[in-house]
């Protein structure tokens, strides 16, 4: 695939590798470590009658899962400089079942020079086979000389965070957890991407954590102390996301969430998390606000 260059014109489309989300690729993402055990983890990305008691017809792939599919084709236009400025804005619209194939596609909206870079704005998608979009929205990148770390915290307070909810509540425990060769190779196969980046040295220094593996860790569900009396129980609806840097296999990662403001919308009731991801040394990986639609479960 040709990447993004300084003269690539609005309206240039870009599609990804087309991906089928096979059961055993469908497990490797959502079913947990394979070192845990009774893999896969029960739920409802793994599990039919899971699924079924939240009124689903059937399992439904992690969001995330085709999240990763859309930031690999980001990578591959923008080159993997774009895990430290990348940004992602995406709704899921749509389920996706085990069997059926994705593509992921980006389409040129703005670019934008900035003293020595340009700036895209890119509308993305992820579509089925018959053409229907499970994902829609809007990711940036840039090209040519760029300071980093950008200063993305205070875009992040000031542009995607939801406002904090003012009632006390116990917030969920934080996650801890081990980038292992095994891990990474583990949502390597899940994603159908082997990049050398992921596996050895390479010219950006030591393998690193694949982006799929991190956003997936990092869902509110993902907390030791989740319960679905949390909320979202992994119906994800959108999805604001900010890379930083990347994470290196065989570091320690700790994720942490804040409760955002509920909110109803076409009376149907959303929790919010802000999500950050830092890597043992202090390092910001990845922050999030994860948007959640509270199902209600039968009995």
């Amino acid at each position: 695939m040709i990447g993004i260059t300084k003269d690539t014109q609005i309206g240039a489309t870009f599609s990804g590798k087309a991906k089928r989300v096979s059961w055993e690729r469908l497990w490797a993402f959502s079913g947990g470590p394979l070192s845990i055990t009774g893999w896969p983890k029960k739920n409802i990305h793994t599990d039919l009658e899971f699924a079924r008691s939240f009124g689903l017809s059937s399992v439904a792939a992690s969001a995330t899962q085709y999240m990763g599919y859309v930031v690999e084709l980001l990578i591959g236009l923008f080159g993997v400089e774009w895990l430290w400025h990348g940004r992602m804005d995406v709704k899921f619209i749509g389920l996706v079942d085990a069997g059926d194939m994705l593509i992921s596609k980006a389409q040129v909206q703005y670019k934008e020079s900035r003293d020595d870079s340009i700036q895209f704005t890119l509308a993305v998608c992820c579509e089925k086979q018959d053409r229907t979009k499970v994902l829609v929205g809007s990711a940036t990148g840039m090209l040519g000389k760029v300071n980093f770390p950008l200063n993305q915290t205070q875009l992040f307070f000031q542009e995607a965070l939801v406002e904090h909810n003012k009632k006390e509540k116990k917030p969920l425990a934080p996650l801890e957890f081990l980038v292992t060769p095994e891990l990474n190779q583990q949502y390597l196969f899940a994603a159908e991407d082997f990049h050398p980046q992921y596996i050895e040295e390479t010219e950006i220094g030591s393998p690193i954590a694949h982006p799929g593996l991190l956003l997936n860790m990092s869902n509110p569900t993902r907390s030791p102390s989740f319960t679905l009396d949390f909320g979202p129980a992994g119906i994800h609806s959108r999805d604001e996301t900010f890379f930083f840097q990347p994470a290196r296999v065989g570091k320690k990662i700790k994720v942490t969430w804040e409760d955002g403001e509920p909110y109803v919308k076409r009376d149907r009731y959303y929790q919010v998390f802000k999500t950050s991801v830092v890597e043992e040394d202090g390092m910001v990986i990845m922050k999030r606000v994860c948007h959640g639609l509270v199902p209600q479960r039968s009995i």
